[in-house]
C-alpha cells in the first residue's frame, strides 16, 4: 500500500503519526509511504495579506523546514525528517534558520546550494501543498491518502502504546474505505478533566 502523509513540522499531531507509521512498517505491513509538505502557514493565513509561498526569502521558520524537506530528499531524508520533529516536539525547541540549516547540513544537505536555489524549494513546498488542496481537499495535517484513493485526516493525542499500533491502522483503513459516509469522529472530553478544569 502506498500513503501520502501531509505533513507539517508544527504540527503536534503529525509528529505523533511518524513513530505509528514506522511501527507499522517494522511489524511487516507493506506500506510504502511518501511524506507531502502542506503548509499550516498558508492554511491560515489571512486572505487579504501576502502568502508566505510569495516570500522568495523563506523568512517563515515553519516554511523553510518544509522547503529544506525537499532539499533533504536527494541527501538523507528520514534523518532530517525525524530530527526536525523531535528538536521541535520532543525537545520542545523554537528552532531558528540557522538550526534548520545545521540539521539539513547533518542530514547531507547541500546548504550553500539551498540557499542559491530557495525559490526552487519553496516551488516545491507551493506544488506539495496546492495539490493536496486541490486533488484530495487537504486542509490540515496530518491528512493520510491511502492508494485505494481514501483520504483521511487524523488527530492523535499521543502515539499508539506498544502492541496497538496496528490495532489502530486496520481500524482507520476499514473506516476509510467501508464507510465513506463517516466524516468525523470527536470525542468529547473526559468528566474528570471537564470537572478539573
Amino acid at each position: 500500500m502506498h500513503v501520502n502523509v501531509f505533513f507539517d513540522y508544527t504540527c503536534p499531531y503529525s509528529y505523533r503519526v511518524l513513530p505509528w507509521i514506522e511501527a507499522v512498517v517494522r511489524a511487516g505491513r507493506d506500506v510504502t509511504v511518501c511524506w507531502r509538505t502542506f503548509s499550516l502557514k498558508e492554511a491560515n493565513h489571512d486572505q487579504g495579506t501576502p502568502s508566505p509561498f510569495d516570500d522568495p526569502e523563506i523568512s517563515s521558520i515553519s516554511v523553510l523546514a518544509l522547503a529544506l524537506a525537499h532539499a533533504a530528499r536527494k541527501a538523507e531524508f528520514n534523518r532530517y525528517h525525524r530530527s526536525v520533529f523531535e528538536a521541535m516536539h520532543g525537545d520542545g525547541r523554537r528552532l531558528g534558520e540557522g538550526e534548520l540549516l545545521a540539521l539539513a547540513a547533518a542530514a547531507g544537505v547541500d546548504v550553500a546550494t539551498f540557499e542559491q536555489e530557495r525559490p526552487r524549494w519553496l516551488a516545491a513546498v507551493a506544488q506539495d501543498h496546492r495539490e493536496g488542496v486541490a486533488r484530495y481537499g487537504a486542509f490540515g495535517t496530518p491528512t493520510l491518502v491511502l492508494d485505494e484513493g481514501e483520504v483521511v485526516f487524523v488527530k492523535l493525542s499521543s502515539t499508539p502504546q506498544p502492541g496497538q499500533e496496528l490495532g489502530l491502522w486496520e481500524s482507520l483503513r476499514t473506516v476509510a474505505q467501508c464507510f465513506p459516509e463517516l466524516i468525523e469522529i470527536k470525542r468529547p472530553p473526559s468528566p474528570t478533566a471537564v470537572s478539573e478544569a
